[in-house]
């Protein structure tokens, strides 16, 4: 499922969390090289991945923890930090930074066995101070504590002033507006999906009601500016759903086939679940086997934002582990 040392010719140099600058050699001496796509699948081939991840084995500073490596295309670091398991998929601990194409940081952040820590700081693709916030676990919100505009003039500091959202990109403004003790406050303005423009109206954070429109000159009223998609019952239904109708496939237990499943799906604008597709599979079987139960999946009631049916992709862990030879286990892991 992944190359070893294929890698050597492309990359030149690696930067490690502390500045230092290792050798392609030292670099993947005893790594694990993989291609991937943006979307957490694995592909084969270097011309079919949006981006090289590698997976060294622990420093002298740290024996706990592998070194995270990735890498764009052209060879330019994307993201760097530590992992407390040497897999793909990554479990963060410690400092990560992630770089935008140019070379320029994108984030900082830090991270507690794979949960965020503290203030995550983001940078614009020009070098500038972007924004800083935190996640407030008792309001599950982000909390924005200072931000500036693209010049980097500061336009809101101790949590009060203006924020602007940009998407991935810095290609549209997705939202601008105020912001009060971090959260949105007041009328915001922006535009969705690069088609559809906004005004919602908020109050510490949470969306009271908003009007948008469409290119085309349809308009949609709504309170709640995201609604996710959801299983009926909620998603611990949804978990239940799967845990009883997922079968441990005889060949696999036959053959002590275990690990985990990685399946990404999409809700589409109906409920309905399509585009199944293993992103990580184990063979014998049990690929097969996560792929029919959820496509014998209810419909779900679908998503919105901005008053307006979307589409949304999801990831779910499943692991088949076998206890003994009369027992076996499958765990269903959290939406991704």
């Amino acid at each position: 499922m992944y190359k070893k040392i294929a890698f050597i010719l492309f990359v030149c140099v690696s930067y490690s969390l502390y500045g230092k600058a290792q050798s392609n050699t030292e670099l993947l001496k005893k790594s694990n090289v993989y291609y991937l796509k943006n979307s957490g699948q694995i592909v084969d081939l270097k011309d079919s991945a949006d981006f090289i991840r590698v997976i060294s084995p622990p420093d002298s500073i740290d024996l706990n923890l592998f070194i995270v490596s990735d890498f764009y295309l052209n060879g330019k670091p994307k993201l760097v930090g530590k992992s407390l398991i040497p897999n793909y998929y990554l479990n963060r601990q410690g400092m990560f930074i992630e770089y935008f194409p140019n070379g320029h940081k994108k984030q900082i952040a830090s991270y507690e066995n794979n949960m965020q820590q503290g203030d995550v700081i983001n940078y614009y693709p020009n070098g500038k101070f972007y924004y800083t916030y935190n996640f407030n676990k008792d309001l599950k919100q982000d909390i924005v504590t200072e931000a500036s505009d693209s010049t980097g003039a500061m336009i809101a500091e101790n949590g009060k002033g203006t924020w602007i959202e940009y998407d991935d990109h810095f290609k549209s403004v997705k939202g601008k507006g105020a912001i009060l003790n971090g959260l949105k406050e007041g009328e915001w303005q922006g535009t969705f999906n690069d088609s559809v423009t906004y005004t919602c109206t908020y109050s510490k954070g949470n969306s009271v009601s908003g009007t948008s429109h469409t290119k085309s000159g349809k308009e949609y009223h709504f309170t709640k500016d995201i609604v996710s998609p959801e299983f009926e019952g909620g998603i611990a239904n949804f978990y239940s759903f799967l845990a009883h109708k997922i079968h441990y496939p005889a060949v696999a237990k036959e053959n002590n086939i275990q690990g985990e499943v990685f399946i990404g799906f999409w809700v589409e604008k109906d409920g309905s679940l399509s585009h199944f597709k293993i992103l990580r599979g184990i063979g014998s079987g049990c690929d097969e086997e996560a792929v029919r139960v959820f496509k014998s999946s209810p419909a779900w009631t679908p998503g919105y934002q901005f008053g307006i049916p979307v589409r949304i992709s999801y990831n779910v862990p499943i692991t088949f582990r076998i206890i003994d030879r009369h027992e076996v286990n499958i765990e269903i892991g959290a939406l991704q």
